[in-house]
């Protein structure tokens, strides 16, 4: 039988990796991230004051937590709490409930609760630089090989240059899911500041096998961040409803006064005429007198109230424009700082598929008495070996080892 070119040989093996990569990226991408050991996460605890409408942070409870050895996170006012094995929506929860408990609150104050940085990864064994490397979701043993600088390049491993593959396509994975994450993010923003309620799919990633998983993460955000426009807006549109009701009875209340002021001026001036001719009391002419100033009196404090009412409407209708507005422009620099981020990650992408076509042009050699070198690998977790291959998922606190076999 005759062997296919070297170039072909090393393009086929590249394309049945890459694929392999990607069907096995979107059933991980779909799966919640665990928390482990060593990672650490920012916490955030704030409750919602609806007698002013504000939300009140609790700061001395908010900051940098890590799960320690035991799985725990050692949080104030509710202790050690398990974090290891909890996604982040579950330990916000419980730690929510907890705060309510130990508090004696009405209702749980809302927490929430982001990965800071996730525990480290550690790559040894034929490796161009063992060592510590972070941990991210979705990371593989392709990709962390790639953080470590690929499989070490001896003598053996010169001889088959078509493994310069597997870094190259690895870290081009890396920055390739980075972009899809980003641009979609940018989609999510645009329809936000659309006013939007779905999230229009960019051209370009319509052919994306975990685009069913980034586009769920940021519809989640998008739909998040609609119920929270939508409350504040509410509140104040309630507010100014309950102050207009106010205004009509106050309205009512001193058109009554008025009639009642203007009927008592009336009684007043005849009996005045009446007690100038002699024919009426002094005192009924003053009593009548303390009524009228009393009536005038009570007309003023209705007035005043009612000009308090369109004070407060037109403070709270401002608050409502100013939300808007500051909403906008919150959402307008975070798409200027994901633009900034998505070129960047267009030039290293460009670059990165320079290597790895570099890579597909070398052909593959055939060593002397049919040897070739090739890589196992395997996962130490939990102080257990677990064999692997380049698509296996890694968790934080793994140790990917990769050795070097020569097959005679």
């Amino acid at each position: 039988m005759i062997s296919p070119p070297g170039h072909l040989r090393h393009a086929m093996r590249a394309a049945g990796l890459a694929l392999g990569l990607a069907a096995f990226g979107s059933a991980y991408a779909a799966t919640p991230y665990m928390l482990g050991v060593s990672d650490k996460v920012n916490i955030k605890v704030v409750q919602w004051k609806a007698a002013d409408s504000t939300f009140e942070e609790w700061a001395a409870l908010g900051g940098e937590y890590v799960v320690g050895p035991d799985g725990n996170v050692n949080f104030p006012a509710v202790g050690a709490t398990e974090g290891a094995g909890r996604t982040t929506a579950e330990l916000a929860a419980t730690l929510g409930d907890a705060l309510k408990q130990t508090l004696g609150l009405s209702t749980a104050p809302t927490v929430t609760v982001e990965v800071a940085a996730y525990g480290p990864i550690y790559v040894s064994g034929d490796v161009g630089s063992p060592g510590e490397y972070p941990f991210a979701p979705n990371l593989t043993v392709a990709k962390a090989l790639a953080l470590a600088g690929g499989e070490r390049r001896g003598a053996e491993v010169l001889a088959r240059p078509e493994r310069e593959m597997l870094t190259t396509s690895g870290a081009l994975d890396v920055l390739q899911e980075e972009y899809r994450r980003l641009t979609i993010r940018r989609a999510r923003l645009d329809a936000e500041l659309a006013g939007e309620q779905q999230i229009a799919v960019p051209a370009e990633l319509a052919e994306a096998d975990d685009l069913e998983a980034l586009l769920a993460a940021e519809t989640a955000i998008l739909s998040a961040h609609r119920r929270q426009a939508e409350a504040q807006s509410t509140s104040l549109t309630d507010q100014v409803s309950l102050l207009n009701s106010q205004i009509d009875a106050f309205r009512q209340k001193e058109q009554g006064t008025q009639e009642q002021l203007e009927m008592a001026r009336a009684q007043l001036d005849k009996i005045a005429t009446l007690s100038d001719d002699g024919l009426a009391l002094a005192s009924r002419v003053a009593s009548l007198q303390t009524n009228v100033s009393d009536l005038e009196s009570r007309l003023l404090d209705t007035q005043t109230t009612t000009l308090q009412a369109q004070q407060d409407i037109a403070a709270a209708e401002r608050e409502q424009a100013q939300l808007t507005d500051q909403r906008i422009s919150d959402l307008s620099l975070e798409r200027q700082t994901v633009d900034g981020q998505i070129a960047a990650l267009q030039l290293k992408i460009a670059t990165q598929q320079g290597l790895v076509q570099e890579a597909a042009l070398y052909t593959g050699v055939t060593l002397p008495g049919e040897t070739a070198p090739t890589y196992t690998y395997v996962i130490v977790r939990d102080d257990q070996e677990v064999p692997a291959d380049p698509t296996t998922p890694l968790v934080a606190g793994d140790v990917v080892v990769a050795r070097l076999e020569l097959t005679q």
